[in-house]
């Protein structure tokens, strides 16, 4: 089925398996010399220094020679990006350039508000190399090798059903759409019991097996599973590993920004695509430590030192695992997560984490933050019977930190029965 590859990116204009390729016969050694990745980012800033609208003057105060010498001091001079700013210079950011062709993409439906940008093909195909060689280090899997994926949305191709079928078939992907999950769905088993791995959101993958536990016997050559849109709970991954016998590989990325990082067994850490793009972490107004990405093969419109909107830090040492990329550390959400508290102090969603973990009955949870800053804890226990008991410990001691906090809970019934991507914490607090 590699054929089927190829053919899709004929269609789309793409250069996958070349790349993928060189992420083998180049790759490593670019791994171990940076000096690749601030080529990269020197070509990218000659190339706004030229072409771009806007970064044209921000860019006029420093030669060719400079921007070269010291690629990543320039790029530390230019300012931060966000979508509003985007929005406001769209028609200056937006500078296609000829012979190198883009694709229009949205996100931001996590928020409400879609936020349009353009990415290069040339960094669509270093995206999906890198996905590829990711699943290759960690499951053995070749491109064109079956594979199954669960989710919603953000994962679909296209709208388009006669398309999208056309092109997972040509992936050898099994898609199961996370919107139709109930006890009426039909599954291929022959399908499923060829495929290499599983990919997909874990709330969807968790109400599969709760659905359907059948799947569970029918995965007989599945050799890992990579999660990847939601944040990935410990609890979460546990019963996802329980449950299939199979090891679980958690991804983080943004399209927009032109990240993708993975996973390796000692899961200490998301490694980067460095190739593809340049991260950088810095101390928010919230005092956390937040991204920066710089999309280092999205020339038509440049995504430059932009705030994603998620927190983590990044680590730059070797892995025991036997890559030397960049690492993303504490990787704990959108920035936006934030838990306010009465007294006038915020607390990141992250740490309420930490309190469920100690106890293993709770394999799920979600926080919903009212207006009046009282918290509504949604609790999907192993024992439902237990519930009573455990809530109450569970509220005593969040209130051993935050005395102040109006604590209910409710018993979640189901992790996530729709195909939207899970909210871990959502606030309503002004």
């Amino acid at each position: 089925m590699r054929a089927g590859i190829v053919l899709i990116d004929k269609i789309r204009g793409t250069d996958i398996l070349r790349k993928y390729s060189d992420l083998f016969s180049k790759g490593e050694i670019s791994l171990l010399h940076k000096k690749s990745i601030t080529l990269r980012i020197a070509d990218l800033l000659n190339n706004l220094k030229e072409y771009n609208a806007y970064y044209k003057p921000l860019l006029s105060g420093f030669t060719t020679a400079q921007i070269n010498e010291n690629p990543l001091d320039v790029l530390s001079c230019l300012p931060m990006m966000n979508k509003q700013i985007i929005n406001d210079n769209y028609s200056k950011i937006y500078s296609p350039i000829e012979g190198r062709p883009t694709q229009l993409k949205k996100t931001g439906g996590s928020t409400g508000n879609p936020f349009y940008y353009h990415v290069d093909k040339e960094h669509l195909s270093w995206f999906w190399a890198y996905i590829y060689y990711f699943w290759n280090r960690f499951s053995g899997y070749k491109p064109g090798d079956p594979f199954i994926t669960i989710a919603g949305n953000s994962l679909r191709t296209t709208n388009k059903r006669i398309a999208e079928t056309i092109y997972h078939k040509l992936q050898n992907n099994y898609f199961i759409k996370g919107d139709v999950i109930d006890k009426n769905i039909v599954i291929n088993f022959t399908k499923t019991n060829k495929a290499a791995l599983l990919y997909g959101y874990p709330s969807s993958i968790i109400n599969m097996i709760n659905t359907k536990p059948e799947l569970l016997k029918n995965v007989n050559n599945l050799k890992a599973i990579f999660t990847t849109s939601e944040q990935l709970t410990p609890q979460v991954r546990k019963s996802i590993e329980e449950a299939f016998e199979t090891p679980v590989f958690d991804m983080y990325g943004a399209n927009d920004g032109g990240i993708l990082t993975c996973e390796c067994p000692t899961h200490n850490g998301y490694h980067i695509n460095i190739l593809n793009c340049h991260v950088e972490s810095f101390e928010n107004e919230f005092g956390m430590s937040e991204l920066l990405l710089t999309n280092l093969n999205s020339y038509g419109f440049p995504l430059v030192r932009y705030r994603v909107g998620d927190l983590g830090r990044v680590i730059d040492e070797p892995c025991s695992c036997g890559l030397t990329s960049p690492r993303i550390a504490d990787l704990k959400g959108r920035t936006r997560d934030l838990i306010k508290l009465v007294e006038g102090k915020s607390v990141h969603g992250s740490y309420f984490n930490n309190v469920f973990y100690k106890h293993p009955i709770i394999d799920g949870y979600r926080i919903v933050q009212q207006k009046d800053l009282s918290l509504t804890l949604y609790l999907h226990l192993r024992e439902p019977m237990k519930y009573e008991e455990i809530a109450k410990t569970i509220i005593d001691e969040i209130h051993l930190s935050f005395e102040n906090l109006v604590i209910t809970t409710e018993h979640m019934t189901e992790m996530n029965p729709t195909n939207d991507k899970f909210k871990l914490i959502e606030s309503h607090a002004i």
